[in-house]
Protein backbone atom coordinates (compact mmCIF):
# COMPACT_ATOMS: atom_id res chain seq x y z
CA UNK A 1 0.00 0.00 0.00
CA UNK A 2 1.42 3.39 -0.98
CA UNK A 3 2.30 5.92 1.69
CA UNK A 4 -0.25 8.75 1.91
CA UNK A 5 2.22 11.59 2.47
CA UNK A 6 2.70 13.88 -0.57
CA UNK A 7 6.01 13.17 -2.32
CA UNK A 8 8.16 15.52 -4.38
CA UNK A 9 10.46 13.83 -6.91
CA UNK A 10 13.18 16.27 -8.03
CA UNK A 11 15.59 15.73 -10.92
CA UNK A 12 18.19 18.35 -11.87
CA UNK A 13 19.34 17.72 -15.42
CA UNK A 14 21.69 19.45 -17.82
CA UNK A 15 18.97 21.69 -19.25
CA UNK A 16 16.49 22.11 -16.41
CA UNK A 17 15.20 21.12 -13.00
CA UNK A 18 12.11 18.94 -13.25
CA UNK A 19 9.86 18.05 -10.32
CA UNK A 20 6.51 16.41 -9.70
CA UNK A 21 4.43 16.17 -6.54
CA UNK A 22 2.34 13.02 -6.19
CA UNK A 23 0.01 11.64 -3.54
CA UNK A 24 -1.55 8.19 -3.35
CA UNK A 25 -5.35 8.22 -3.65
CA UNK A 26 -5.93 4.49 -3.93
CA UNK A 27 -4.18 1.19 -4.55
CA UNK A 28 -1.56 1.96 -7.20
CA UNK A 29 -3.32 5.19 -8.14
CA UNK A 30 -1.86 8.67 -7.70
CA UNK A 31 -2.89 12.27 -8.04
CA UNK A 32 -0.60 14.87 -9.58
CA UNK A 33 -0.69 17.72 -7.06
CA UNK A 34 1.90 19.91 -8.77
CA UNK A 35 4.81 19.94 -11.17
CA UNK A 36 7.54 22.38 -12.08
CA UNK A 37 10.20 22.85 -14.74
CA UNK A 38 12.95 25.39 -14.10
CA UNK A 39 15.06 25.97 -17.20
CA UNK A 40 18.75 26.74 -16.73
CA UNK A 41 20.06 29.92 -18.35
CA UNK A 42 22.81 27.79 -19.92
CA UNK A 43 23.21 24.06 -20.53
CA UNK A 44 25.34 22.88 -17.62
CA UNK A 45 27.87 21.12 -19.83
CA UNK A 46 28.71 24.24 -21.84
CA UNK A 47 32.18 25.64 -21.23
CA UNK A 48 30.92 29.10 -20.29
CA UNK A 49 28.39 27.77 -17.77
CA UNK A 50 28.97 27.78 -13.99
CA UNK A 51 27.14 24.54 -13.26
CA UNK A 52 27.12 24.92 -9.46
CA UNK A 53 25.63 28.41 -9.56
CA UNK A 54 23.05 27.42 -12.16
CA UNK A 55 21.92 24.39 -10.16
CA UNK A 56 21.76 26.43 -6.94
CA UNK A 57 19.70 29.07 -8.71
CA UNK A 58 17.27 26.48 -10.08
CA UNK A 59 16.82 24.80 -6.68
CA UNK A 60 16.28 28.17 -4.97
CA UNK A 61 13.71 29.17 -7.59
CA UNK A 62 11.91 25.85 -7.18
CA UNK A 63 11.82 26.26 -3.37
CA UNK A 64 10.51 29.81 -3.71
CA UNK A 65 7.55 29.00 -5.91
CA UNK A 66 6.46 25.60 -4.56
CA UNK A 67 5.00 24.35 -1.29
CA UNK A 68 7.22 21.59 0.08
CA UNK A 69 5.93 21.66 3.65
CA UNK A 70 4.57 18.36 4.98
CA UNK A 71 6.00 16.62 1.90
CA UNK A 72 8.82 14.11 1.55
CA UNK A 73 11.54 15.09 -0.91
CA UNK A 74 13.32 12.44 -2.99
CA UNK A 75 16.11 13.69 -5.25
CA UNK A 76 18.22 12.20 -8.04
CA UNK A 77 21.94 12.30 -8.70
CA UNK A 78 23.27 11.76 -12.24
CA UNK A 79 24.37 8.25 -13.06
CA UNK A 80 27.74 9.57 -14.29
CA UNK A 81 28.57 10.76 -10.77
CA UNK A 82 27.88 7.39 -9.17
CA UNK A 83 29.38 3.94 -9.29
CA UNK A 84 27.14 0.96 -10.03
CA UNK A 85 28.41 -2.61 -9.86
CA UNK A 86 26.53 -5.88 -10.23
CA UNK A 87 27.85 -9.11 -8.81
CA UNK A 88 26.73 -12.64 -8.02
CA UNK A 89 26.95 -14.00 -4.50
CA UNK A 90 27.55 -17.68 -3.66
CA UNK A 91 24.81 -19.53 -1.78
CA UNK A 92 24.93 -18.46 1.88
CA UNK A 93 22.53 -17.95 4.77
CA UNK A 94 20.56 -14.74 4.42
CA UNK A 95 21.95 -13.35 7.67
CA UNK A 96 25.48 -13.56 6.24
CA UNK A 97 24.69 -11.58 3.10
CA UNK A 98 25.35 -8.08 4.59
CA UNK A 99 28.89 -9.05 5.63
CA UNK A 100 29.58 -10.61 2.23
CA UNK A 101 28.23 -7.54 0.42
CA UNK A 102 30.39 -5.32 2.64
CA UNK A 103 33.47 -7.28 1.57
CA UNK A 104 32.44 -7.29 -2.09
CA UNK A 105 31.81 -3.53 -1.99
CA UNK A 106 35.30 -2.92 -0.59
CA UNK A 107 36.70 -4.85 -3.57
CA UNK A 108 34.51 -3.22 -6.22
CA UNK A 109 34.58 0.43 -5.10
CA UNK A 110 37.87 2.11 -6.13
CA UNK A 111 37.90 4.47 -3.14
CA UNK A 112 38.45 4.15 0.57
CA UNK A 113 35.13 3.03 2.06
CA UNK A 114 35.25 5.97 4.48
CA UNK A 115 35.14 8.31 1.49
CA UNK A 116 31.91 7.01 -0.04
CA UNK A 117 28.22 6.65 0.70
CA UNK A 118 27.03 3.30 -0.58
CA UNK A 119 24.05 0.98 -0.50
CA UNK A 120 23.05 -2.29 -2.08
CA UNK A 121 20.02 -4.16 -3.37
CA UNK A 122 19.39 -7.87 -3.74
CA UNK A 123 17.74 -8.64 -7.08
CA UNK A 124 16.80 -12.24 -6.43
CA UNK A 125 18.22 -15.60 -7.31
CA UNK A 126 19.22 -16.59 -10.84
CA UNK A 127 17.09 -19.17 -12.63
CA UNK A 128 18.19 -22.73 -11.90
CA UNK A 129 20.86 -21.72 -9.40
CA UNK A 130 21.11 -20.56 -5.82
CA UNK A 131 23.26 -17.57 -6.75
CA UNK A 132 22.05 -14.19 -5.61
CA UNK A 133 22.55 -11.13 -7.80
CA UNK A 134 23.42 -7.96 -5.92
CA UNK A 135 23.65 -4.36 -7.11
CA UNK A 136 26.11 -2.08 -5.32
CA UNK A 137 25.63 1.69 -5.64
CA UNK A 138 28.08 4.31 -4.39
CA UNK A 139 28.91 8.01 -4.56
CA UNK A 140 31.78 9.96 -3.06
CA UNK A 141 30.83 11.71 0.18
CA UNK A 142 32.33 14.97 -0.99
CA UNK A 143 30.13 15.02 -4.08
CA UNK A 144 26.85 14.16 -2.36
CA UNK A 145 27.45 16.50 0.58
CA UNK A 146 28.19 19.42 -1.72
CA UNK A 147 25.11 18.58 -3.76
CA UNK A 148 22.89 18.35 -0.69
CA UNK A 149 24.17 21.72 0.52
CA UNK A 150 22.51 23.33 -2.51
CA UNK A 151 19.17 21.98 -1.23
CA UNK A 152 19.68 22.82 2.45
CA UNK A 153 20.73 26.36 1.58
CA UNK A 154 17.36 26.73 -0.17
CA UNK A 155 15.56 25.45 2.95
CA UNK A 156 14.88 21.97 1.54
CA UNK A 157 15.60 18.69 3.33
CA UNK A 158 15.79 15.65 1.02
CA UNK A 159 14.79 12.37 2.68
CA UNK A 160 16.16 10.06 -0.01
CA UNK A 161 18.79 10.14 -2.76
CA UNK A 162 18.59 7.82 -5.76
CA UNK A 163 20.60 7.56 -8.97
CA UNK A 164 18.78 8.72 -12.08
CA UNK A 165 19.18 5.37 -13.94
CA UNK A 166 17.58 3.46 -11.06
CA UNK A 167 14.74 6.00 -10.85
CA UNK A 168 14.06 5.48 -14.57
CA UNK A 169 14.19 1.72 -14.03
CA UNK A 170 11.63 1.97 -11.22
CA UNK A 171 9.31 3.92 -13.51
CA UNK A 172 9.62 1.36 -16.31
CA UNK A 173 9.03 -1.59 -13.97
CA UNK A 174 5.93 0.05 -12.52
CA UNK A 175 4.40 1.60 -15.65
CA UNK A 176 5.64 -0.63 -18.48
CA UNK A 177 6.07 -4.16 -17.09
CA UNK A 178 7.43 -6.80 -19.45
CA UNK A 179 5.76 -10.18 -20.05
CA UNK A 180 7.34 -13.05 -18.17
CA UNK A 181 10.35 -14.45 -20.00
CA UNK A 182 10.99 -11.24 -21.98
CA UNK A 183 13.54 -8.51 -21.32
CA UNK A 184 13.85 -4.89 -22.49
CA UNK A 185 16.52 -2.26 -23.04
CA UNK A 186 15.63 1.07 -21.46
CA UNK A 187 17.28 4.13 -23.03
CA UNK A 188 16.83 7.33 -21.02
CA UNK A 189 18.55 9.95 -23.14
CA UNK A 190 19.80 13.08 -21.43
CA UNK A 191 21.79 16.03 -22.75
CA UNK A 192 25.26 14.59 -22.14
CA UNK A 193 24.75 10.83 -21.86
CA UNK A 194 22.17 8.09 -22.17
CA UNK A 195 21.39 5.78 -19.29
CA UNK A 196 21.18 2.27 -20.77
CA UNK A 197 19.40 -0.17 -18.47
CA UNK A 198 18.57 -3.79 -19.24
CA UNK A 199 15.40 -4.94 -17.49
CA UNK A 200 15.47 -8.72 -17.22
CA UNK A 201 12.78 -9.91 -14.82
CA UNK A 202 14.09 -9.08 -11.35
CA UNK A 203 17.60 -8.62 -12.72
CA UNK A 204 19.03 -5.30 -13.80
CA UNK A 205 22.19 -4.16 -15.55
CA UNK A 206 23.12 -0.62 -16.51
CA UNK A 207 25.85 1.52 -17.99
CA UNK A 208 26.14 5.13 -19.16
CA UNK A 209 26.47 5.61 -22.92
CA UNK A 210 28.43 8.78 -23.82
CA UNK A 211 25.86 9.90 -26.37
CA UNK A 212 23.21 12.43 -25.44
CA UNK A 213 21.17 15.23 -26.91
CA UNK A 214 24.20 17.49 -27.16
CA UNK A 215 25.77 15.10 -29.69
CA UNK A 216 22.84 15.69 -32.03
CA UNK A 217 23.14 19.44 -31.53
CA UNK A 218 26.87 19.34 -32.28
CA UNK A 219 26.13 17.40 -35.47
CA UNK A 220 23.83 20.24 -36.58
CA UNK A 221 26.48 22.81 -35.69
CA UNK A 222 28.95 20.98 -37.91
CA UNK A 223 26.53 20.37 -40.80
CA UNK A 224 24.93 23.82 -40.99
CA UNK A 225 27.79 25.97 -39.63
CA UNK A 226 25.60 27.62 -37.01
CA UNK A 227 26.03 28.51 -33.33
CA UNK A 228 25.27 25.91 -30.66
CA UNK A 229 22.24 27.81 -29.29
CA UNK A 230 20.73 28.14 -32.74
CA UNK A 231 21.40 24.46 -33.45
CA UNK A 232 19.75 23.50 -30.15
CA UNK A 233 16.64 25.46 -31.09
CA UNK A 234 16.64 23.84 -34.54
CA UNK A 235 16.88 20.37 -32.94
CA UNK A 236 14.02 21.02 -30.50
CA UNK A 237 11.73 22.16 -33.32
CA UNK A 238 12.91 19.55 -35.81
CA UNK A 239 9.62 17.62 -35.86
CA UNK A 240 7.70 20.68 -37.09
CA UNK A 241 10.45 22.03 -39.36
CA UNK A 242 10.14 21.99 -43.16
CA UNK A 243 13.80 20.99 -43.14
CA UNK A 244 13.18 17.82 -41.08
CA UNK A 245 14.74 15.57 -43.73
CA UNK A 246 17.98 17.57 -43.84
CA UNK A 247 18.10 17.68 -40.05
CA UNK A 248 17.71 13.91 -39.88
CA UNK A 249 20.50 13.36 -42.41
CA UNK A 250 22.83 15.61 -40.40
CA UNK A 251 22.15 13.62 -37.23
CA UNK A 252 22.23 10.19 -38.88
CA UNK A 253 25.87 9.44 -37.89
CA UNK A 254 24.98 9.99 -34.23
CA UNK A 255 21.98 7.66 -34.61
CA UNK A 256 24.36 5.02 -35.98
CA UNK A 257 26.75 5.47 -33.04
CA UNK A 258 23.86 5.01 -30.61
CA UNK A 259 22.79 1.79 -32.34
CA UNK A 260 26.35 0.50 -32.12
CA UNK A 261 26.50 1.20 -28.37
CA UNK A 262 23.17 -0.53 -27.77
CA UNK A 263 24.22 -3.59 -29.75
CA UNK A 264 27.53 -3.77 -27.88
CA UNK A 265 25.74 -3.57 -24.51
CA UNK A 266 23.21 -6.23 -25.47
CA UNK A 267 26.01 -8.49 -26.67
CA UNK A 268 27.94 -8.12 -23.42
CA UNK A 269 24.90 -8.76 -21.21
CA UNK A 270 23.63 -11.78 -23.12
CA UNK A 271 27.12 -13.33 -23.06
CA UNK A 272 26.83 -13.58 -19.26
CA UNK A 273 23.05 -14.16 -19.14
CA UNK A 274 22.45 -16.63 -21.94
CA UNK A 275 18.83 -17.25 -20.97
CA UNK A 276 17.88 -13.62 -21.65
CA UNK A 277 15.38 -12.82 -24.41
CA UNK A 278 15.48 -9.09 -25.20
CA UNK A 279 12.44 -8.17 -27.29
CA UNK A 280 11.92 -4.44 -26.84
CA UNK A 281 13.58 -1.03 -26.50
CA UNK A 282 11.89 1.58 -24.29
CA UNK A 283 12.76 5.20 -25.05
CA UNK A 284 12.66 8.02 -22.49
CA UNK A 285 13.87 11.61 -22.56
CA UNK A 286 12.93 14.49 -24.85
CA UNK A 287 15.62 13.46 -27.35
CA UNK A 288 13.24 10.69 -28.42
CA UNK A 289 11.07 13.38 -29.96
CA UNK A 290 13.69 13.70 -32.71
CA UNK A 291 12.16 12.80 -36.08
CA UNK A 292 13.34 9.46 -37.38
CA UNK A 293 15.12 8.26 -34.23
CA UNK A 294 12.50 5.70 -33.18
CA UNK A 295 12.21 4.26 -36.70
CA UNK A 296 16.00 4.17 -37.17
CA UNK A 297 16.51 2.23 -33.93
CA UNK A 298 13.71 -0.19 -34.77
CA UNK A 299 15.08 -0.96 -38.22
CA UNK A 300 18.69 -1.36 -37.13
CA UNK A 301 18.11 -3.25 -33.87
CA UNK A 302 15.42 -5.44 -35.40
CA UNK A 303 13.11 -5.15 -32.41
CA UNK A 304 10.14 -3.12 -31.24
CA UNK A 305 10.92 0.40 -30.02
CA UNK A 306 8.33 2.14 -27.83
CA UNK A 307 8.35 5.49 -26.05
CA UNK A 308 7.04 6.62 -22.68
CA UNK A 309 3.88 8.54 -23.55
CA UNK A 310 2.05 8.64 -20.23
CA UNK A 311 1.62 7.27 -16.72
CA UNK A 312 -1.32 4.87 -16.56
CA UNK A 313 -1.46 4.93 -12.75
CA UNK A 314 -1.75 8.72 -12.67
CA UNK A 315 -5.17 10.37 -12.54
CA UNK A 316 -5.79 12.96 -15.27
CA UNK A 317 -3.96 16.10 -14.21
CA UNK A 318 -6.05 18.96 -12.82
CA UNK A 319 -3.07 21.25 -12.25
CA UNK A 320 -2.34 24.51 -14.02
CA UNK A 321 -0.48 24.22 -17.32
CA UNK A 322 -1.27 20.52 -17.58
CA UNK A 323 -0.53 20.75 -21.32
CA UNK A 324 3.06 21.62 -20.41
CA UNK A 325 3.19 18.52 -18.23
CA UNK A 326 1.87 16.32 -21.02
CA UNK A 327 4.38 17.82 -23.46
CA UNK A 328 7.24 16.93 -21.11
CA UNK A 329 6.12 13.48 -19.93
CA UNK A 330 9.04 11.80 -21.71
CA UNK A 331 11.47 13.75 -19.53
CA UNK A 332 9.56 13.09 -16.28
CA UNK A 333 10.50 9.41 -15.88
CA UNK A 334 13.20 10.08 -13.29
CA UNK A 335 10.92 12.34 -11.21
CA UNK A 336 8.14 9.77 -11.33
CA UNK A 337 10.48 6.97 -10.24
CA UNK A 338 11.71 9.09 -7.34
CA UNK A 339 8.13 9.72 -6.21
CA UNK A 340 7.41 5.98 -6.43
CA UNK A 341 10.31 5.32 -4.08
CA UNK A 342 9.02 7.95 -1.66
CA UNK A 343 5.66 6.13 -1.66
CA UNK A 344 7.44 2.80 -1.00
CA UNK A 345 6.40 1.38 -4.38
CA UNK A 346 9.79 1.22 -6.08
CA UNK A 347 11.40 -2.07 -7.08
CA UNK A 348 14.86 -0.79 -6.12
CA UNK A 349 14.96 1.07 -2.79
CA UNK A 350 18.66 1.86 -2.35
CA UNK A 351 19.31 5.24 -0.74
CA UNK A 352 22.53 7.27 -1.04
CA UNK A 353 21.60 9.82 1.62
CA UNK A 354 24.59 10.18 4.01
CA UNK A 355 24.11 8.80 7.51
CA UNK A 356 24.12 12.21 9.21
CA UNK A 357 21.25 13.31 6.99
CA UNK A 358 19.37 10.07 7.67
CA UNK A 359 19.63 10.71 11.41
CA UNK A 360 18.33 14.22 10.93
CA UNK A 361 15.40 12.95 8.83
CA UNK A 362 14.64 10.29 11.45
CA UNK A 363 14.68 12.89 14.21
CA UNK A 364 12.35 15.15 12.24
CA UNK A 365 9.91 12.22 11.97
CA UNK A 366 10.01 11.55 15.72
CA UNK A 367 10.02 15.21 16.75
CA UNK A 368 6.21 15.68 16.65
CA UNK A 369 5.75 12.51 18.71
CA UNK A 370 8.13 13.68 21.43
CA UNK A 371 6.53 17.11 21.46
CA UNK A 372 3.11 15.52 21.80
CA UNK A 373 4.30 13.23 24.59
CA UNK A 374 5.71 16.17 26.53
CA UNK A 375 2.48 18.11 26.04
CA UNK A 376 0.35 15.17 27.20
CA UNK A 377 2.47 14.68 30.31
CA UNK A 378 2.22 18.36 31.15
CA UNK A 379 -1.53 18.31 30.51
CA UNK A 380 -1.92 15.22 32.67
CA UNK A 381 -0.03 16.82 35.53
CA UNK A 382 -2.13 19.95 35.24
CA UNK A 383 -5.37 17.99 35.21
CA UNK A 384 -4.43 16.03 38.34
CA UNK A 385 -3.31 19.21 40.06
CA UNK A 386 -6.47 21.09 39.15
CA UNK A 387 -8.78 18.27 40.17
CA UNK A 388 -7.36 18.32 43.69
CA UNK A 389 -6.88 22.07 44.07
CA UNK A 390 -10.29 22.50 45.70
CA UNK A 391 -9.31 19.99 48.37
CA UNK A 392 -5.99 21.63 49.16
CA UNK A 393 -7.24 23.17 52.40
CA UNK A 394 -8.52 19.84 53.62
CA UNK A 395 -5.28 18.14 52.63
CA UNK A 396 -3.15 20.74 54.40
CA UNK A 397 -5.21 20.38 57.53
CA UNK A 398 -5.07 16.61 57.40
CA UNK A 399 -1.32 16.59 56.92
CA UNK A 400 -0.85 19.17 59.69
CA UNK A 401 -2.81 17.08 62.17
CA UNK A 402 -1.20 13.82 61.01
CA UNK A 403 1.47 13.85 63.73
CA UNK A 404 -1.11 13.89 66.49
CA UNK A 405 -3.90 11.91 64.91
CA UNK A 406 -1.99 8.81 63.82
CA UNK A 407 -0.63 7.86 67.28
CA UNK A 408 -3.99 8.52 68.86
CA UNK A 409 -5.78 6.42 66.22
CA UNK A 410 -3.34 3.56 66.63
CA UNK A 411 -3.76 3.63 70.41
CA UNK A 412 -7.42 2.83 69.80
CA UNK A 413 -7.24 0.09 67.15
CA UNK A 414 -10.97 -0.50 67.36
CA UNK A 415 -11.76 3.12 66.55
CA UNK A 416 -12.57 2.52 62.88
CA UNK A 417 -13.80 6.05 62.43
CA UNK A 418 -10.44 7.49 63.47
CA UNK A 419 -8.53 5.16 61.15
CA UNK A 420 -10.77 6.04 58.20
CA UNK A 421 -10.24 9.75 58.83
CA UNK A 422 -6.45 9.41 58.75
CA UNK A 423 -6.39 7.12 55.72
CA UNK A 424 -8.77 9.45 53.94
CA UNK A 425 -6.42 12.37 54.48
CA UNK A 426 -3.54 10.34 53.08
CA UNK A 427 -5.54 9.26 50.01
CA UNK A 428 -6.30 12.89 49.24
CA UNK A 429 -2.61 13.76 49.49
CA UNK A 430 -1.45 10.98 47.13
CA UNK A 431 -2.72 12.61 43.87
CA UNK A 432 -0.61 15.67 44.63
CA UNK A 433 2.48 13.48 44.87
CA UNK A 434 1.56 11.88 41.52
CA UNK A 435 1.01 15.29 39.95
CA UNK A 436 4.44 16.41 41.08
CA UNK A 437 5.98 13.23 39.63
CA UNK A 438 4.23 13.67 36.27
CA UNK A 439 5.17 17.34 36.12
CA UNK A 440 8.79 16.40 36.77
CA UNK A 441 8.70 13.82 33.97
CA UNK A 442 7.23 16.37 31.59
CA UNK A 443 9.95 18.88 32.43
CA UNK A 444 12.65 16.24 31.95
CA UNK A 445 11.20 15.16 28.58
CA UNK A 446 10.99 18.78 27.47
CA UNK A 447 14.64 19.32 28.35
CA UNK A 448 15.66 16.17 26.45
CA UNK A 449 13.55 17.28 23.50
CA UNK A 450 15.28 20.68 23.35
CA UNK A 451 18.73 19.09 23.64
CA UNK A 452 18.03 16.53 20.88
CA UNK A 453 16.57 19.23 18.66
CA UNK A 454 19.73 21.31 19.00
CA UNK A 455 21.92 18.26 18.26
CA UNK A 456 19.85 17.56 15.16
CA UNK A 457 20.31 21.14 13.94
CA UNK A 458 24.05 20.92 14.55
CA UNK A 459 24.24 17.64 12.62
CA UNK A 460 22.55 19.26 9.65
CA UNK A 461 25.08 22.11 9.50
CA UNK A 462 28.45 21.10 10.89
CA UNK A 463 28.54 17.69 9.19
CA UNK A 464 27.69 19.27 5.87
CA UNK A 465 30.88 21.27 5.95
CA UNK A 466 33.07 18.42 7.17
Amino acid sequence: MAAKQPIWGIDVGQCSLKAIKLQAVGPDEFELLAFDIVEHAEILSQSEADATDLVAEAIAKFAERNDTSRSKLVIAVPGQQTLTKFTKMPPVERKKIPDMVQYEASQQIPFDMDEVVWDYQIFGESEGTTEIEVGIFAIRKELIRNYLMLYTEAGLEPAMVQTSPIASYNTARFEMPMPEGEAAVLLDMGAVATDLIIIDGDRIWSRPVPIGGNKFTEALVSAFKIAFKKAEKLKRNAAASRHAKQIFQAMRPVFADLVSEVQRSIGFYTSTHRDTNITKVIGMGNAFKLPGLQKFLQQNLQMEVTKLTGFKHLRPAQVEKKDDFNDNIMSMAVCYGLALQGMELAKVESNLLPVEFRRHVLWQKKRPWFAGAAAMLALGAGAIWASNLSASGTISGAIGNDQGEVPRAKSFPNDEAAMRAVEGARSIAQPLDKAATVAGAAAQLKASFSKADQQSKNAGTINLLA
